[in-house]
C-alpha cells in the first residue's frame, strides 16, 4: 500500500479547495437545515490591504447566489492585542467595526482567538485586561456559549488560556468550561445534531506542517497548535454520537479529519499569510461555506475570494 492509500484509509488526508471539498450528491431523504459562512483569522489592521481584503471577502460572501444565513467567525478578528497597548488595540477594533458596518449585513457569531485577547503586560490591572474587552466588542456575553439554530445545536468554546506561569497563551479547555460543556451536551437532545467551534484545533494534522516541530527525531506538538486536553474531548464526544462536526481556525491551513463519527475541519484564513501574500503554505486566502442537513451530515466548500 502506498503512502497516499494509507492516508486515505486513515481518513487523515488533508482536503484542498478542489473536488475533494465539493458537496456530495444530495439524497432525497434529507433536507438542508441551514447554510452559513465561516470566516476566520481576519487579522485586521487599520491599513489599506487588510481593510480592503476583509471588505472584499464580506462582499464575496454576500454575492453568493445561494446566500448564507449568518457568519461564524473563528477568531483572531484583529491582528494582535496580546502585545499592544490600548491605543493600538482600539485602532484595530475600530478598523474591524468600520469594515463590518460598511460591507456586511449578515449576523456574526464570534469565537475568541488568541490575538483577540488583550495581554499587554502593563495593563494587568485594567478591568479590560484579558478577554473582557473582546467579549464586550464582539457582544457575545460570555467567553463560551451555545445556541440553537434551524434544528442544530452550536457550541462555541474558548480554547485560549493562560500558561501556568501566567503568560498568554496555550490551548486547552479549562476545568470550569469543560464541566459546562459536559452539562450542555447532556441536556441537548440526542437527536439534535451538534457543531462545535474552537479557535485552536481540537484534532488536526496541520500541527505537522513544520519541520521545526521535529526535535531529535521526535514530533513535538505545542498546546498552542492543538489543544493539550484533546484526548479528554475525544472521549467526551464519543459518548454523544450527535456531535457531528468540530470547526477551527488558528493554523491558516485547510484540512479534514474524520474520527469516531466526528468531522474535524480546519478552515484556512481570510488573511492568508497574515496579509503578506494570498497563500500560506498550500492554502489560499479564503472562507468556507457550510451546509448542515437534518440527518446530521455536514458539507464544506472552501472558497478563495481573491
Amino acid at each position: 500500500m502506498n503512502r497516499r492509500s494509507l492516508l486515505k484509509s486513515a481518513s487523515l488526508l488533508p482536503l484542498l479547495p478542489t473536488a475533494l471539498d465539493a458537496p456530495k450528491p444530495v439524497s432525497a431523504a434529507r433536507n438542508r437545515s441551514i447554510r452559513f459562512a465561516y470566516l476566520g483569522d481576519t487579522h485586521i489592521l487599520p491599513e489599506a490591504t487588510p481593510m480592503n481584503g476583509v471588505a472584499k471577502c464580506f462582499q464575496h460572501v454576500q454575492n453568493q447566489s445561494d446566500k448564507p444565513a449568518f457568519v461564524l467567525h473563528g477568531g483572531d478578528v484583529i491582528m494582535d492585542a496580546l502585545k499592544e497597548d490600548r491605543a493600538a488595540v482600539q485602532k484595530q477594533w475600530d478598523a474591524w467595526h468600520s469594515v463590518v458596518k460598511a460591507n456586511n449585513s449578515l449576523p456574526i457569531e464570534y469565537c475568541i482567538g488568541n490575538h483577540d485577547i488583550w495581554g499587554y503586560e502593563q495593563a494587568k490591572s485594567d478591568p479590560m485586561y484579558g478577554k473582557k474587552w473582546a467579549v464586550d466588542l464582539m457582544k457575545i456575553g460570555e467567553r463560551y456559549r451555545s445556541f440553537d439554530r434551524n434544528g442544530w445545536h452550536f457550541i462555541i468554546l474558548d480554547s485560549v488560556q493562560l500558561q501556568p506561569e501566567g503568560k498568554w497563551y496555550t490551548g486547552f479547555i479549562d476545568p470550569e468550561q469543560l464541566e459546562w460543556l459536559k452539562a450542555d451536551l447532556a441536556k441537548t437532545g440526542s437527536k439534535t445534531p451538534v457543531l462545535v467551534l474552537s479557535h485552536i484545533p481540537i484534532f488536526s494534522p496541520t500541527a505537522f506542517f513544520s519541520e521545526n516541530n521535529v526535535k531529535n527525531g521526535n514530533w513535538t506538538i505545542s498546546g498552542g497548535l492543538v489543544l493539550s486536553n484533546t484526548p479528554e474531548l475525544l472521549k467526551l464526544f464519543y459518548q454523544y454520537p450527535n456531535v457531528k462536526a468540530a470547526l477551527s481556525g488558528h493554523m491558516h491551513l485547510l484540512d479534514r479529519v474524520d474520527y469516531n463519527g466526528v468531522t474535524y475541519l480546519c478552515n484556512g484564513a481570510v488573511s492568508g499569510n497574515w496579509w503578506k501574500s494570498d497563500i500560506y503554505q498550500q492554502t489560499k486566502a479564503g472562507y468556507a461555506l457550510f451546509d448542515l442537513y437534518d440527518d446530521g451530515s455536514v458539507e464544506r466548500t472552501y472558497v478563495s475570494y481573491v
